[in-house]
């Protein structure tokens, strides 16, 4: 764009000046504008944010949802789960038992509850067998504040899905302690879009 030239009449200064000025508060108006418009966006989530993706943590390392330390150990699969000489969950045709062994503290004030703590990716045909003690094999769905126990979280997993060279990815969702609107009292509930995820190598028993 040509810069704008200033008359040297004086008659045809004064129209110049107005039409200089009209341009600069229309210039204004428009920033004035764009910026209201995105302060409202961002106020009432208008605006998409940017998926930074998950926070990635391994094995034997510590991490924290809010409610849990967890310490992810290990992840194998067996025939039948067993706790000594007492079956646990029976073999079944076709199917096999993906275990993962991991430490949990529950760092709230309030019981927490393991059933889904762990959540199995990328094995759509995958279901939850439960969460049993290591120490003696006994089903636990609940964690006592300030309470630490070595778990197993279970899966049922199908044969085809078994192979040598077998990984799995578990997601750990961000939580925070939150005022309940429905009913009384406070509970530790999902962030939603914040979480972390841990892929471990899988022993073939």
């Amino acid at each position: 764009m040509a810069p704008n030239k200033v008359p040297l009449g004086g008659r045809a200064l004064g129209p110049w000046l107005r039409g200089t000025v009209k341009r600069l508060k229309l210039r204004q108006l428009r920033m004035v504008t764009a910026g209201l418009i995105l302060a409202v966006a961002g106020l009432f989530g208008g605006l998409d944010t940017v998926d930074a993706g998950p926070t990635v943590f391994a094995a034997d390392e510590s991490h924290s949802d809010g409610e849990f330390t967890l310490t992810i150990a290990r992840a194998s699969v067996v025939d039948e789960l067993r706790a000594g000489r007492r079956i646990v969950a029976p073999a079944q045709p076709g199917l096999r038992y993906l275990g993962v062994v991991s430490t949990v503290r529950n760092d709230g004030t309030i019981p927490g509850r393991l059933i889904g703590e762990l959540q199995l990716r990328n094995q759509p045909d995958s279901s939850s067998v439960g969460v049993f003690r290591m120490a003696d094999g006994s089903p636990i769905t609940q964690l006592g504040p300030g309470l630490q126990e070595q778990l197993v979280f279970v899966w049922r997993i199908p044969d085809s899905a078994v192979r040598p060279d077998l990984q799995v990815t578990l997601r750990v969702t961000q939580k925070r302690f939150t005022e309940l609107l429905v009913t009384y009292g406070h509970d530790w509930v999902d962030s939603g879009s914040d979480y972390a995820e841990i892929t471990l190598p899988v022993t073939v028993r």
